[in-house]
């Protein structure tokens, strides 16, 4: 036999020479003579070749396993042309649903976008925490801060408040005294936060509020609740209400300030005042030799994201309370522990730790646990209404007096049965006494909404942990001091 030959037949008018093949069909053929086998074995050195798919004709190809998964979306191809022609075991495919290609993309991107942003914005946040944190610690670990506009490190900082330099002047008047007592004022070891307003009315500014827990230690430091009441025994006793400010060509930190006070008495009143509120404590709380019963502004705003202002005349935080307490549920007991830093903030970085009993959640009367503070939060508003200045946030119209009880009792009756009914009743009788409401009145026990509450499915028990006959107060009693 000749072997094979190494150039290649050219296609061009080439026709194929039929050949006869043996195909193994499966088709019972007859079956020869054994001595006609016996003459053919010698013929045949190997086996016969297998014949292709292509050669073999209709017959379709030897069945596949299935695909995995992954090996599917990586043979997926959308975009894919496929050829015109096929074979018969191979239907044709569809046409392209470029709706459907649309769709899968854009929430690819999508998703692919969202991942990006989250990723990128958590590598800035804490790129920019470390590095504001190094640059307060590399220049010098004893700096002091300031964040008021128009001042400077040099003239007023944290923990050394200087009155003088950030406050306009006084006016020329007779007495010197006045003038004398308030130069004094150059180095008070409080934190700039006792100048700030945005939290009097319990108002949230943004939703970007300093966390008020992270600034009751430091305002309610013994060693600036004792400057400020030295420095309010001192002011009132050498200034009067003739003692204002001069504002004439004054440009400072508080020149944009609406809020503003008149004089010295005024200001210094104003910051005993918040401090004294900022620093309530429950009077039978938990103290232990690690840590002080926590602050009354920083359990309101950890229970309920309440901003526990001290103007309590207003409607701000029972819309917060009633969402809340919207559902039914019960929170266990746990031990609620956290540490706070702000380093250029001159916030020191302190363990807070306070255990939480469990508590009861829920929309009916009596059916929510309120402790000490949360009560003395209700109390304080109940007794706080004045004529023609509590505005609805919603309408900015006046609330009269019956109104306005309604809209707390609607929320505070969630409370314990027990103490609730002791602050509603101290209202009542306030304000029956003065005359503001009717000998006759009684609520009819109707919402601003016109219903009437649901009673409760069954008896609550009541909160263990009621006592609202006082306030604890870190100052001395102040005069004139609103109780």
């Amino acid at each position: 036999m000749s072997g094979p030959s190494t150039t290649r037949p050219s296609n061009k008018g080439y026709s194929p020479v039929p050949v006869e093949e043996r195909i193994d069909d499966g088709v019972d053929s007859p079956q020869r003579e054994e001595a006609d086998a016996e003459d053919d074995e010698g013929l045949y050195n190997t086996s016969a070749p297998l014949l292709s798919s292509r050669t073999r004709g209709n017959e379709p190809p030897r069945p596949q396993g299935e695909l995995c998964w992954y090996h599917k979306i990586g043979r997926w191809r959308p975009f894919r042309r496929r050829n015109s022609y096929y074979t018969s075991w191979d239907p044709p495919s569809k046409k392209r649903n470029w709706r459907k290609i649309f769709l899968l993309s854009f929430l690819g991107f999508l998703i692919a976008a969202i991942t990006g942003l989250s990723i990128s914005t958590g590598v800035l946040a804490t790129k920019y925490r470390h590095a504001r944190n190094r640059s307060c610690w590399n220049y010098r670990p004893y700096r002091q801060y300031t964040h008021l506009p128009l001042n400077e490190e040099w003239r007023s900082a944290n923990n050394r408040l200087n009155f003088v330099e950030v406050y306009p002047p006084i006016k020329s008047s007779p007495s010197s005294a006045c003038q004398a007592a308030w130069n004094t004022l150059h180095y008070v070891p409080c934190h700039e936060k006792i100048w700030n307003r945005s939290w009097d009315n319990g108002k949230h500014s943004s939703l970007f509020d300093p966390d008020i827990s992270l600034y009751a230690r430091a305002l309610c430091d013994s060693t600036c609740t004792q400057a400020i009441n030295r420095a309010y025994q001192l002011i009132s006793s050498q200034c009067t209400e003739q003692d204002v400010f001069d504002m004439t060509n004054y440009i400072g930190p508080f020149s944009a300030d609406a809020g503003l006070e008149d004089g010295p008495v005024a200001v210094i009143t104003t910051i005993a005042n918040r401090l004294t509120h900022t620093c309530r404590q429950e009077p039978t709380g938990q103290r232990s030799y690690y840590d002080m019963p926590p602050y009354c502004a920083a359990v309101m705003w950890e229970d309920w994201f309440i901003v526990d202002g001290m103007n309590a005349g207003n409607l701000e935080g029972l819309e917060t309370f009633e969402a809340r307490t919207h559902t039914t549920r019960t929170q266990r007991g746990t031990y609620m522990s956290s540490r706070s830093q702000n380093d250029c903030d001159n916030v020191s970085n302190y363990y807070r730790g306070r255990w939480v009993s469990s508590k009861r959640f829920g929309p009916d009367v009596n059916s929510t646990s309120c402790g000490w503070c949360t009560m003395n939060w209700f109390e304080r508003k109940l007794l706080s209404w004045k004529k023609k200045e509590i505005v609805d946030p919603k309408t900015g119209k006046h609330v009269s007096l019956p109104d306005y009880l309604r809209r707390i009792k609607h929320a505070g009756q969630r409370c314990d049965a027990d103490a609730w009914d002791r602050v509603w009743g101290r209202a009542i009788r306030k304000y029956k006494s003065s005359g503001e409401l009717p000998d006759d009145w009684e609520d009819d026990g109707k919402d601003r909404a016109g219903k009437k509450p649901e009673k409760p499915s069954k008896p609550c028990k009541p909160c263990e942990d009621d006592n609202i006959d006082g306030i604890a107060r870190i100052l001395p009693i102040i005069p004139g001091d609103p109780k």
